[in-house]
């Protein structure tokens, strides 16, 4: 009985051995691995199966790896990890007709890929690469990504990457329809793809970006101008006519976008910028070095607030104008992501009313023009109507509210405030 007892202890244990090895070999998943052929494995028992199966793949070889084993993207499986599938090897084997087992149903691939990631030895990993390698095909097929993962703009993005590899102006791309790219050439175009699907504003992948009359180096988290805003610089070029060796104050210069716009335009002309951001001063800096007009810039950092202002080299000036955060805080839930993650948020957050830094600059700005002279802001629409309810109660406001100009939309967004004399 006891050996009865005891056989049986054993095939029950056996059983067991052989459920949990297949269980593990269930629990593991196919992928592409960047062996040789020869150095990796393939689960796969008879040589009709094995040649089906490199044919599918374009004799692209996959690795057999357990799903709780962390391995490096891109590295040879270490000898251990080959010694645990030898001899796994003996103790399982895949259901040969099985479709729940095979390496199509492990990988999801429906059909034949248009592109296999390692066809050589002297491989890349271009894991969204297709074989366009034309411009036409490339543009057409980068276009369709961009599209299916609901990118905004993407024929537009595709474009300006493309013309930006090519170094070349987008509107002369079609030209160059049937030029071959390289593998360097598309390799550096997946990667900036890349950025642009996971939602990096098209501006930072480029890192410039054109504005009125100048190009700018942007870079996050420094708020990228938008083209409204070149309408605040016209109005700042008809506010400075007649008037010599201008000098202006810009409080929240970002970029630089709007000084640096002007000083390229009137070479006499003066600037101290303003920002909060070490960021934004850093980035201004490099764009004035880049326009040669850093002899007639100054830069401040500081914060402006209602109770405080940061130090100035002057306290007069014939033109202060801004493009404050002005945006409501409710509004901020509702932006991009784009926006989101990758800008600098404080560059939008007006308050709750999106008129704390306006309120702030408006104060400021009464002590530091002489009169007749502007004031321009850019502001949310809905300040058109806010900003004369709230200058009602400010009696000793020694500014008046002049005129509103709208965007390119149709857009309240402009106010000229004028110093009463």
């Amino acid at each position: 009985m006891r050996t009865r007892f005891r056989m049986a202890a054993v095939r029950l244990c056996s059983q067991r051995l052989r459920i949990s090895s297949r269980q593990r070999c269930m629990s593991s998943y196919y992928r592409y691995s960047t062996c040789n052929t020869s150095s990796t494995e393939i689960l796969v028992q008879d040589k009709s199966s094995q040649h089906s199966l490199k044919n599918q793949f374009e004799c692209h070889t996959l690795s057999f790896i357990n799903v709780n084993k962390k391995l490096p993207h891109q590295s040879c499986f270490f000898p251990k990890v080959t010694n645990i599938l030898t001899s796994m090897k003996s103790v399982c084997k895949l259901p040969q007709n099985d479709i729940r087992y095979s390496p199509l149903s492990r990988l999801n691939i429906k059909h034949r890929p248009r592109y296999a990631l390692h066809q050589s030895q002297t491989h890349t990993d271009r894991s969204y690469s297709t074989r366009a390698d034309t411009v036409k095909d490339t543009l057409n097929d980068w276009t369709e990504k961009l599209e299916a993962a609901d990118v905004p703009e993407a024929s537009l993005a595709v474009e300006y990457i493309i013309s930006h590899i090519l170094d070349i102006p987008r509107m002369e791309l079609h030209r160059y329809a049937s030029l071959t790219l390289s593998e360097e050439m598309l390799t550096e175009i997946e990667r900036l793809m890349t950025c642009r699907l996971a939602r990096m504003p098209l501006q930072y992948i480029l890192g410039e970006w054109d504005f009125h009359s100048i190009t700018l180096k942007v870079r996050p988290p420094v708020f990228i101008p938008r083209p409204e805003t070149e309408k605040l610089v016209e109005l700042a070029l008809e506010c400075l006519q007649g008037i010599k060796a201008p000098r202006i104050l810009e409080i929240g210069c970002g970029s630089g976008a709007i000084c640096l716009s002007l000083l390229h335009i009137l070479g006499d002309l003066h600037c101290v910028a303003v920002d909060q951001s070490k960021h934004a001063i850093e980035v201004t800096a490099l764009n004035a070095a880049s326009l040669r007009v850093t002899d007639r810039l100054t830069l401040v950092e500081g914060k402006v607030t209602s109770e405080k202002m940061p130090s100035l080299p002057q306290e007069c000036f014939d033109l202060i104008i801004s493009n404050p955060p002005y945006m409501l805080r409710k509004d901020l839930l509702n932006v991009q992501p784009e926006i989101m993650i990758y800008e600098d948020m404080r560059a939008l957050d007006g308050g709750k009313e999106g008129l704390d830094v306006i309120k702030a600059v408006i104060k400021h700005s009464q002590h530091l023009l002489p009169g007749g002279h502007a004031l321009l802001l850019e502001v949310d629409p809905c300040h058109c109507y806010l900003i004369p309810t709230w200058m009602e109660k400010q009696p000793t406001l020694k500014l008046n509210m002049s005129k509103v100009f709208q965007d390119f939309n149709g857009k309240d967004r402009f106010i000229k405030f004028v110093k009463l004399s």
